[in-house]
């Protein structure tokens, strides 16, 4: 299976050499490493290497000066790669699904043109001060993390991203909305589900551009009647489903 896995990397890169194509789609061919034929690819802008088995990225990846999208989910890292930190070009990257437990995910903060990050499901407990660099971000998602409420595990500086339009913290371990969150004006979509959250914050309703959000537990009445009034919610769920917003 490995040899057929490996002749369908080989196949692929040979396509998008000939091709120029920008897009190189390696997922799911067991890959151990990144195969060394990738460092001549030096047109790629999307590198997509999920559902591998990589424990590492190689340092040239660092010549691909034209990357903007890096997509490593479900291999089995234990660290954010240290060319990962290099590659400051790169406007969308997903870990999802590798055990960065106990990682501070320091590198990120170098990372300065993200638009999208996803780090779903990394067993992550920590984000660095310097996530806060990530001033470009629109989306951010953190489904089903380890993180709680303390500055050690999500920063005050999260509150400098007023970018976003999409923060997703649902299923983490958070006893409260995190007070950085109210300058997050532009959030269109706002995930909280499965937390152990009791009460939700009076100003909620200042975030006027939120078009869905998604609570703990089932909301109460005087939280429905902040919601009702803000103009362009459209989606209302719970941990109970979806709540009626009429």
């Amino acid at each position: 299976m490995r040899d057929i896995d490996q002749s369908s990397a080989h196949a692929r890169i040979e396509a998008a050499r000939a091709a120029q194509s920008p897009t190189l789609d390696l997922s799911r061919c067991g890959l151990h490493e990144v195969p060394d034929a990738v460092r001549d690819l030096t047109h790629l802008e999307s590198l997509h290497l999920q559902f591998n088995n990589l424990d590492d990225l190689p340092d040239w990846l660092s010549g691909l000066d034209r990357l903007v999208d890096l997509n490593v989910q479900r291999n089995i890292l234990e660290h954010v790669p240290e060319v990962v930190g290099s590659l400051t070009g790169l406007r969308k990257l997903d870990l999802s699904e590798n055990n960065l437990e106990g990682e501070p995910l320091d590198l990120l903060g170098r990372l300065t043109n993200l638009r999208e990050l996803a780090l779903i499901d990394t067993r992550s407990d920590r984000l660095p001060e310097s996530i806060g660099n990530l001033t470009h971000l629109t989306d951010l998602d953190l489904y089903l993390g380890w993180f709680h409420n303390s500055p050690e595990s999500l920063p005050d500086t999260l509150g400098q991203l007023t970018g976003l339009t999409r923060l997703e913290l649902s299923r983490n371990g958070l006893t409260e909305v995190p007070g950085w969150v109210r300058h997050l004006t532009n959030l269109r979509v706002l995930g909280l589900w499965m937390n152990d959250i009791l009460e939700i914050p009076e100003w909620i309703g200042e975030l006027t551009e939120l078009r869905e959000i998604s609570l703990p537990g089932e909301p109460e009445e005087r939280t429905l009647a902040l919601l009702r009034r803000l103009p362009h919610l459209r989606k209302l769920s719970s941990d109970e489903g979806d709540v009626d917003l009429g």
